[in-house]
């Protein structure tokens, strides 16, 4: 698995919005200015055909009627997007504020395939999908992508819970929000982080989404077994 790390802040960071690219054609969360950091890294957006979204605040997801308008004159028009069941509903009103005198094109050429299953198939991945606690936001999801018997998950937007625990539990690697210094009911923070890498220490914790304050507590704290990943990285696994 090759993964294309594109944005490992925060909505107030000044890194980019939390995202990440698998095997150059799936992409986990697709947050504002997702397609021109992507154009920046020479990527064509217009040739991902899968898009994972964890939840539906505007940092994980704002940037789609961009990538469906750019789908509009692509070759390839194939757009899968794997979310809630109420997710489908939510983009087309994004898309029609958003693009008003294009959105019938947008329907008719593209026609996004929406997909809420907790488990399915991508290519030679089985990915589970998973309920986790982001406090208000009830609709929120991790995922963990298994090949070959290895698993890697993605814990999108998350206070520490069961869900969290068991990925971790389960997972070789876990890209792993943390958010704050301190926890809250709706983020991840150093405090929490902490008990999950002491509790399963058999996974390796790779950390993103952090506010820029919790970025320079964690380097300076340098825990064991915990990675902070930058815009830019790309992992092997």
């Amino acid at each position: 698995m090759k993964i294309t790390v594109i944005g490992t802040g925060n909505i107030g960071s000044k890194y980019n919005s939390a995202s990440y690219m698998i095997d150059d054609d799936i992409l986990i969360d697709m947050p504002n200015g997702m397609c021109k950091y992507l154009r920046k890294m020479d990527v064509d957006v217009e040739k991902v055909n899968h898009v994972l979204l964890t939840h539906f605040h505007g940092d994980h997801y704002f940037d789609v009627p961009f990538y469906l308008l750019l789908k509009v004159q692509a070759d390839d028009k194939e757009a899968n997007i794997y979310c809630d069941k109420k997710g489908s509903k939510k983009i087309k009103k994004l898309t029609e504020l958003a693009f008003p005198f294009d959105i019938e094109e947008i329907n008719d050429k593209v026609n996004p395939m929406y997909h809420s299953d907790k488990i399915f198939k991508i290519y030679d991945y089985i990915v589970h999908k998973y309920h986790v606690d982001h406090g208000p936001m009830k609709q929120s999801y991790g995922y963990v992508f298994e090949k070959e018997g290895k698993k890697v998950g993605f814990t999108g937007d998350t206070t520490i819970c069961k869900e969290v625990e068991y990925m971790a539990s389960i997972c070789e690697y876990l890209i792993c929000e943390c958010t704050n210094i301190e926890g809250t009911n709706e983020h991840m923070g150093i405090n929490y982080l902490t008990k999950l890498v002491e509790k399963y220490p058999g996974c390796k914790y790779l950390i993103t989404h952090m506010n820029d304050k919790t970025r320079e507590t964690l380097m300076k704290q340098k825990i064991n077994n915990v990675t902070i990943l930058k815009d830019g990285d790309i992992l092997e696994i």
